[in-house]
C-alpha cells in the first residue's frame, strides 16, 4: 500500500483514555502515531466512568499498583493542566477530597486500616465521628457509624477529558483514525510489521500499542494471551434540588459523584455479563437502593440517565503494561479496570519513555505481559 506521508512509528489500537493518552504522549515525544478505533474515541468504558481520581480507594496493601497509582495521581494536576490548555477544552478537574463512610464496626475497621496505608504514603486524612460526617455532608444518613475524609482526592469528568486529550494528541500531530476497527497485528518474523484493518487495509508500523480496553484479547495476531475480560458497571445519573454533595460520598456499596451542573452520578455495579452493555432492572434497582441508604434525601431526585461500560478486568487484578516478551515492536497497556482515568498520566509516561528512551522506571515486574505468557507455556506443557 502506498501513502503520501511517511509510515507511522507506532500504531496505538484502541481509543480509550489509555490509547489517547498514550497517542499524545508519542506525538509530543516526537513520534509518527496513528490512533484506530473502530467507532468514536473515549465512547467505551472511559464515557462511562465516573471519573473518580483515589489512588488509596480501592487499594489494601502496598505494592506496585499503588506505587504507579500514587505516581500518576501526584501528576495529575499538571498533566491535566497542560491537556486544557493545549486542546481549549475544560475537563472538569476538581481537588474535591472524598469522604468514604462505615455503615458497620467491620467497615470502620477496614477504613481504619485504609487510613493508615493512606498516611504511610503521604495522604492527608481525616478520621471523622458520626456527627462530624453529618456536619461535613448534611445529607448523608444519620445511621453511619464514622467516615474517612481523604482530603486529595480529585475528581474529573471522563467524557470531557477523552475530548480534550483527541484534540491536544491531534495538535501534537497524532493521527486518529475514528471508525476504522483494528483486525490482526501483522509480523515480519518476530517483529510487528503493521496492523490490518476491517476494511481490507493495513497500516505499516515500527510497533503497535494495544489498548483496547476489554477487547483487547480478541485481536488476531496476539504471540500470547491476553486475558482481557469485560465487567459490566450500570450508573445513573441524578438531579435533586435537595441535595448538595461538597465531594464525592462512598460507602461499601455505592458512591455518589457531584457534577458542577447540579447532577450527581451514581454508581456503579460489578457484573461478569460477557460483552452485554444493557442496563438491567437488577442493576438500576440495586444502585438506587443503596443509594437512598447512603442518602436518603435522594428519594425526590429525578433520573436523568442510566448508561453502562465494560471495564477491562485482569485475573490478577493488575494492569498488563509493558512490552511483549516475545515479539519485537508489541507493548500492551490494558485490563486498568476502574483505574483507567486515574492511571493515564503514569501509562503515557511509562509507554513514552519505553518507545522513545528504551526503558521506564513505572514498568513493574509484575505488571509485564509476560506473567501470561509464562502461564500459557505452563498450560501447553502439562
Amino acid at each position: 500500500m502506498t501513502r503520501s506521508h511517511p509510515l507511522p512509528d507506532l500504531v496505538v489500537v484502541g481509543g480509550g483514555v489509555i490509547g489517547l493518552a498514550v497517542t499524545r504522549e508519542g506525538a509530543r515525544r516526537g513520534l509518527r502515531v496513528s490512533l484506530v478505533e473502530r467507532g468514536e474515541p473515549g465512547m467505551e468504558a472511559t464515557w462511562a466512568s465516573a471519573g473518580m481520581l483515589s489512588p488509596i480507594g480501592e487499594v489494601t496493601s502496598a505494592g506496585p499498583f499503588l506505587d504507579l497509582a500514587l505516581r500518576s495521581f501526584d501528576g495529575y494536576p499538571p498533566w491535566v493542566r497542560s491537556v486544557e490548555e493545549e486542546s481549549g477544552v475544560e475537563v472538569e478537574y476538581r481537588e474535591c477530597g472524598k469522604l468514604q463512610v462505615a455503615t458497620s464496626d467491620e467497615a470502620a475497621a477496614r477504613l481504619k486500616a485504609r487510613r493508615s496505608l493512606a498516611e504511610a504514603h503521604g495522604l492527608a486524612t481525616d478520621w471523622l465521628a458520626p456527627r462530624e460526617v453529618r456536619e461535613l455532608e448534611p445529607s448523608v444518613a444519620s445511621s453511619v457509624q464514622g467516615g474517612l475524609l481523604l482530603h486529595r482526592d480529585h475528581r474529573v469528568d471522563g467524557r470531557s477529558l477523552a475530548r480534550a486529550l483527541r484534540a491536544s494528541a491531534a495538535r501534537a500531530g497524532a493521527e486518529i483514525l475514528a471508525g476504522r476497527e483494528a483486525r490482526e497485528i501483522l509480523w515480519n518474523g518476530t517483529r510487528v510489521s503493521g496492523v490490518a484493518l476491517a476494511d481490507g487495509s493495513a497500516l505499516a508500523c515500527g510497533s503497535v500499542l494495544l489498548a483496547a480496553g476489554a477487547w483487547s484479547g480478541r485481536l488476531a495476531g496476539l504471540p500470547h494471551p491476553i486475558p482481557v475480560r469485560p465487567v459490566r458497571g450500570q450508573m445513573l445519573a441524578l438531579m435533586s434540588r435537595d441535595v448538595t454533595l461538597r465531594r464525592v460520598v462512598e460507602s461499601d456499596n455505592v458512591y455518589l459523584v457531584p457534577r458542577d451542573d447540579g447532577r450527581v452520578l451514581v454508581g456503579a455495579t460489578v457484573e461478569e455479563a460477557g460483552f452485554v452493555k444493557a442496563c438491567t432492572v437488577a442493576g438500576v434497582g440495586q444502585l438506587l437502593t443503596s443509594a437512598l441508604a447512603l442518602c436518603p434525601a435522594l428519594a425526590g431526585a429525578e433520573i436523568l440517565e442510566s448508561w453502562s461500560g465494560l471495564r477491562p478486568g485482569t485475573p490478577d487484578g493488575l494492569p498488563i503494561l509493558g512490552p511483549s516478551p516475545e515479539a519485537e515492536g508489541l507493548v500492551v497497556a490494558t485490563g486498568h479496570f476502574r483505574n483507567g482515568i486515574l492511571l493515564a498520566p503514569a501509562t503515557a509516561r511509562a509507554v513514552g519513555e519505553l518507545l522513545t528512551e528504551g526503558r521506564s522506571a513505572l514498568l513493574a515486574p509484575e505488571f509485564s505481559p509476560s506473567r501470561f505468557a509464562r502461564e500459557a507455556a505452563r498450560t501447553e506443557r502439562r
